[in-house]
Formats: C-alpha cells, sequence, structure tokens
C-alpha cells in the first residue's frame, strides 16, 4: 500500500512505519485476504491519499454490498415487496433474496402486518423507506466493525432482566478486552 503513496511513505520514518504496519494488521487481520487486496485496490483507484482503517473497511463494505442481494436502493427493494404481496399473498411465506427486506418487513411488523397495511400509499412508502435506510446503515456498520468490537458490543449487551451490567463489571471488560483476554 505505501508504495502507491509515495508521498507519504517518505514522511514517516522506519519506526513510524513499522507501528503503522502492526496496527494495519492488528486491525485489519479480520477481513479475508482477497477481500482487503481488492478494498486496498478500490482505494487506490478512487484516493490520493493513504487510507485510514476505517476507510479500508467502508472499502470492503461497499464491495460485500455489490456483490450481495442487499445492493439495491429503498425503491428497488419496495418494487420487490409489491411483487411479493402479489404473488404471495399474506397467508404465503416469502422468500427474500435480499436479506435487508427481510428486516425491514420484519420491523414493520412482520408479512401478515405488511400485507394488510391500510395506510396511504405514500405513508407506507415513506415508512418503508426510512426504516430499510436503517436497516441497511444498521448492517453496514456491522460488517465495518472488527471482531474485537463486536465482541465487546456482545458482552456489554443487557442481560435477558434489560439491565446494563454494573460499572465494575464494564471496567473489567475493557480491562480483559484491553489485555486480549477473550471476554
Amino acid at each position: 500500500m505505501l508504495a502507491a503513496y509515495p508521498q507519504h511513505a517518505a514522511k514517516l520514518d522506519a519506526a513510524q512505519l513499522t507501528s503503522m504496519l502492526e496496527v494495519w494488521q492488528e486491525d485489519l487481520a479480520d477481513l479475508p485476504d482477497d477481500l482487503f487486496i481488492v478494498a486496498c485496490r478500490n482505494h487506490r483507484e478512487r484516493s490520493q491519499w493513504l487510507p485510514s482503517i476505517a476507510e479500508i473497511r467502508a472499502s470492503a463494505v461497499s464491495l460485500m454490498r455489490q456483490a450481495s442481494p442487499a445492493d439495491q436502493d429503498w425503491n428497488e427493494a419496495y418494487s420487490d415487496l409489491q411483487r411479493l404481496i402479489s404473488s404471495v399473498g399474506y397467508t404465503g411465506k416469502p422468500d427474500f433474496a435480499n436479506p435487508a427486506l427481510a428486516e425491514t418487513v420484519r420491523t414493520l411488523g412482520g408479512w401478515q402486518q405488511v400485507c394488510w397495511n391500510e395506510d396511504p400509499e405514500g405513508v407506507f412508502r415513506g415508512q418503508f423507506r426510512d426504516v430499510y435506510q436503517v436497516v441497511i446503515a444498521r448492517m453496514e456498520r456491522k460488517v465495518q466493525q472488527s471482531a474485537t468490537v463486536r465482541e465487546f458490543i456482545a458482552a456489554m449487551t443487557p442481560p435477558a432482566n434489560g439491565q446494563l451490567p454494573a460499572p465494575n463489571d464494564t471496567q473489567d471488560v475493557i480491562k480483559r478486552l484491553a489485555e486480549g483476554k477473550r471476554v
């Protein structure tokens, strides 16, 4: 990567380069090699600046979304929903190719609720758009996070009683993560 950005590499001494590469290896190790390579290339083709770790992860998410059935804008997903309603009906079980569409339907109350919706077309369409965009953003955010961050969030998830962990428990989780221990 540094060979593609000689203007930046020349500004760093050997210790800084080594430190930077170690951080990159640690923070990007969970990306499959082929995805990492193409995400870096994708960034190089679009930017004159050395990427941050977040930019490489964003590039990887963009590539994965382009290859996924979730690579639809909300209007395309809404058209698919209307086709499914017409062909499957409220008593059937739809087969969603797009996981974001499936989650949007679940969030809107489930398949039968969506089929029975009596809101004016424009109102329901607007609700669908808003929910679909939130679902896509949430999916992308989860994919962009490293395994370490996802594990930390999972450790912070409230127990079944809905209460957040006590502050001491939270500090313990943070300390164990910082030490590289499993939570």
